[in-house]
């Protein structure tokens, strides 16, 4: 994992393949969520591992969401890319669709996974049900975290987010060392990016230019399914894929899947194959 600072702090890297370039914005809780899509996607793959979670210094001050997403157009910009396909997950879908206002020319396309269930874009006839389920749940992950117990919030958090299955799929996937590096990566997300959501004011989705990309698990609930439709509605130039028998831990548990939907969308103005 190659590492720099931009703006004072540190973000890591990898960079593999030759040809288009993706880039591989994670969600939150953890940076690891795109090790497995990493090695099925063709041409030059770059996994930006994000600012809190290099295991290194975190930002002393807080950092919005157009911070993350000044630091992917700086490395985009520092690596030479050119448009790149901008793929991301849960909260980083958050950070793609301000890197695809801010720098247009740095999007060739946008893959949007699993778009979190934040009050700004979910459909309002949902915020009762998420504000229930999702909201209660974060809430209690904050208190935790407040009280300096990560692991509680690691959980209490995931187990309603991920299903109650999360813990396995991650040692599964990730092994024993990665489950502990996701929980201590979570300091950074209550501490720092949950309140960062929270002020984050959506740009515009119809001002998007690039053709866009937005994932679903089928067994993901019904107010996810129904932020993604109303989403790529609002989206000038939008389709949508669902993955069966996935939810939220889609790019873990089906990355090869997840990897031919972003080629079935690249394929579309470009000669790409699956390695």
């Amino acid at each position: 994992m190659n590492t720099t600072k931009i703006d004072g702090v540190t973000i890591g890297w990898t960079d593999t393949g030759a040809g288009d370039a993706t880039l591989l914005v994670h969600a939150g809780v953890f940076g690891a969520w795109f090790e497995p899509l990493a090695t099925r996607l063709p041409g030059r793959v770059i996994r930006m591992l994000r600012a809190g979670y290099t295991g290194g210094e975190v930002p002393r001050e807080p950092l919005d969401l157009t911070g993350h997403a000044a630091h992917a157009a700086a490395l985009l910009d520092r690596l030479g890319t050119g448009p790149a396909t901008v793929v991301s997950h849960s909260s980083g879908c958050a950070i793609a669709l301000q890197l695809a206002l801010d720098r247009p020319d740095l999007v060739a396309r946008l893959v949007l996974s699993e778009p979190p269930l934040v009050d700004e874009l979910v459909d309002p006839a949902d915020l009762p049900e998420v504000g229930a389920t999702v909201g209660a749940a974060l809430g209690g992950a904050m208190a935790a975290a407040a009280r300096g117990d990560i692991p509680a919030a690691f959980d209490a958090f995931n187990a309603a987010v991920c299903g109650r299955d999360y813990r396995t799929v991650l040692t599964d996937v990730l092994g024993e060392d990665g489950l502990a590096r996701a929980e201590r990566d979570a300091e950074f997300f209550f501490t720092n990016e949950v309140p960062a959501i929270g002020r984050w004011t959506p740009p515009d989705p119809a001002r998007v230019t690039a053709p866009a990309l937005l994932v679903q698990g089928a067994a993901s609930p019904g107010p996810t399914h129904r932020l993604v439709a109303r989403l790529a509605a609002a989206l000038p130039d939008a389709r949508v894929a669902t993955i069966e028998g996935a939810n939220h831990l889609l790019p873990l548990t089906h990355p090869t899947e997840l990897a031919h939907a972003i080629c079935d969308l690249q394929i579309a103005d470009s000669d790409y194959a699956l390695m």
